[in-house]
């Protein structure tokens, strides 16, 4: 069985014909065999990806790319390797006038995933320059911008001095403590304590969850199940530790508020 499967994948040995290169995570551009159509892209650093959203990779390449002495663009594709690994490659156009490093963008479902500095995960296919004779929108050149067809950057904010904040009780093991800046309505889905306000006494549980938005991504700590109590009513939920803003003491998530009866 594994001599048929051997024949329907992979690439046929006259196909890799020719010694391998001798170095994998070198900075400069190189097909992996003779026959290969793409330019081997690799992670210029070390890098972890800590939750599900996109990734941009450095890989020590820069525009503008030349092939036989010719400015190319090409299509940025992902490698079969590394969706193996659980790396979503985002597919992406390198126009021939780039400057700019080039990034592979990426994200994952499994996080954390770990990519080693030299980890091949894209490739670069060149493409000839078909729309030459079209009058561009604009005569300057794409220069070193990165994502400049993107347009600008959208970042949704929460103005938290807006927000409602309650006080809540949390209770463990006999011992209570008030916090009287619990913020509501955020969309977070669990919730959140400071970790300065979390007692010193009270034990807490390994756990390789990250909170991502405040901050940036934070590797958190997480306490055992807590008595929440908010207006007369209760609950019981762990909660995850990080810094918080001064304004805020906790985050009661959706998980909690849903079973309070709350609706925001």
């Amino acid at each position: 069985q594994q001599q048929c499967l051997s024949s329907f994948f992979g690439k046929l040995q006259e196909q890799r014909e020719g010694e391998p290169r001798r170095d994998t995570s070198s900075p400069q551009l190189s097909p992996a065999t003779p026959g290969s159509l793409g330019l081997d892209l690799a992670a210029a650093i070390d890098i972890t990806l800590y939750h599900t959203g996109i990734h941009t990779i450095p890989t020590g390449i820069f525009g503008p790319i030349k092939i036989d002495g010719q400015l190319v663009g090409g299509l940025v594709i992902g490698r079969s390797s590394a969706f193996v690994l659980g790396l979503i490659v985002e597919t992406g156009v390198i126009d021939k006038d780039t400057e700019g490093e080039i990034f592979i963008i990426a994200h994952t479902m499994f996080p954390p995933l770990f990519i080693p500095k030299g980890q091949r995960l894209a490739q670069l296919i060149p493409l000839p320059h078909m729309a030459a004779a079209v009058p561009p929108l604009s005569t300057e050149p794409r220069g070193k911008g990165c994502l400049g067809s993107s347009g600008g950057i959208s970042l949704p904010v929460i103005d938290l001095s807006t927000r409602p904040k309650k006080t809540c009780r949390l209770s463990y093991s006999g011992h209570t403590i008030t916090l009287k800046k619990a913020l509501l309505d955020t969309g977070a889905d669990s919730c959140i304590i400071d970790a300065n306000l979390y007692p010193k006494n009270w034990p807490l549980l390994p756990a390789n969850t990250t909170v991502s938005g405040i901050g940036g991504v934070t590797l958190v700590r997480k306490t055992p199940l807590l008595l929440v109590e908010l207006e007369n009513k209760q609950t019981r939920a762990p909660f995850a530790l990080t810094p918080l803003p001064n304004e805020v003491d906790c985050i009661l998530g959706r998980d909690v508020l849903s079973q309070l009866g709350y609706v925001l």
